[in-house]
């Protein structure tokens, strides 16, 4: 505990908005006629552009989203998103070892157990492909690295095959976001160093800020707990996956309900604390929509009143030194 004051230093610094949000702006225009834009209605009032994106287009936008969220970080007109982050990580750190031992028993008594038992079943460019062998680990694997990389290779080849355009542009979100937040998250936890629950020597676990990294990596358990990287990478790809697809309702209710239990199982097998987890959301939420600004535009009825969808100008540029956007020009 003695290290949690410095820590709220870094919350500051990395959270970003949990409500953020990303500047739509217009720069050299292109035709759309002549572009590799498709239009898919959403409804009777808004109309999303995606665009065709290119190879390797996620790594390529990676290192933009991560500076800018590093710069949107230290914006001063934050501090009512701040002062939420800071009081709420607060509040369940010092609650944080009731919260958990509370969850542990609440998952004996309906059975759910709190170990993660997985099992190779085959290997992918040398790395083993792992699945869960019991219900248990199941609630556990839907964090899992394997699970988001197989929605995002369904979306990728979904959108090969029918030659989709926001299905190909929301795999390369993904992607991206996945990159995004990876980075973020493993960061902080290399600064942090807080011990997960099941290696905990202390009630709420030890902060070692700025560990010793051979020691960390000889001993990951006892230093990677905040914030928790299955949650903020879930978060990531519910918000890309409901911008993209605005249509179905069921997304975000649906996305919500997996990250409780996930979220849940995570405190019953030892893995986070709860205060791991504020942060971690809006890593996940700010990193998806920055990911989302790309690529795409939103177009309402009223922008497309009196013109054809052929004769949209579509503008993609930087606006105000603050956010890369996208938005449209309407030629009457």
């Amino acid at each position: 505990m003695k290290n949690f004051f410095y820590i709220i230093i870094f919350i500051i610094a990395f959270q970003d908005t949990l409500i953020g949000q990303i500047s739509d702006s217009l720069g050299s225009s292109i035709p759309l006629k002549n572009s590799e834009y498709t239009g898919y209605q959403i409804n009777e009032s808004e109309t999303i552009f995606f665009k065709k994106p290119k190879p390797l287009q996620h790594f390529v936008s990676a290192p933009g989203d991560l500076y800018q969220y590093a710069k949107n970080s230290f914006r001063l007109n934050q501090l009512k998103q701040i002062g939420w982050m800071v009081g709420v990580t607060t509040v369940l750190v010092m609650a944080d070892q009731d919260i958990i031992d509370g969850a542990q028993d609440f998952g004996k008594a309906i059975g759910v157990k709190g170990n993660n038992k997985i099992k190779s079943v085959a290997k992918v460019f040398g790395f083993p492909i792992q699945m869960p062998t019991d219900f248990s680990s199941s609630l556990y694997f839907i964090g899992d690295g394997w699970t988001h990389t197989s929605i995002t290779s369904s979306f990728l080849l979904y959108g090969l095959v029918d030659r989709d355009n926001r299905a190909l542009q929301t795999a390369s979100q993904l992607a991206q976001g996945l990159i995004t937040v990876t980075f973020t998250t493993q960061l902080l936890k290399h600064i942090t160093g807080r011990q997960s629950p099941y290696r905990s020597t202390e009630r709420g676990g030890r902060w070692d800020l700025f560990p010793n990294q051979v020691t960390y990596h000889k001993n990951v358990p006892a230093y990677d707990a905040f914030p928790s990287g299955h949650l903020a990478s879930a978060m990531m790809m519910v918000t890309v996956i409901s911008e993209n697809y605005k249509e179905y309702k069921f997304i975000k209710p649906l996305g919500y309900s997996l990250m409780t239990i996930l979220s849940f199982q995570m405190l019953n097998n030892g893995v986070h604390w709860a205060s791991d987890y504020p942060l971690a959301i809006a890593i996940g939420y700010s990193l998806g929509k920055l990911a989302t600004s790309r690529g795409r535009i939103v177009v309402t009825k009223h922008e497309m009143a009196n013109t054809s969808p052929m004769n949209l100008e579509l503008s993609i540029g930087l606006v105000s030194r603050s956010a890369l956007g996208i938005s449209a020009i309407i030629h009457l």
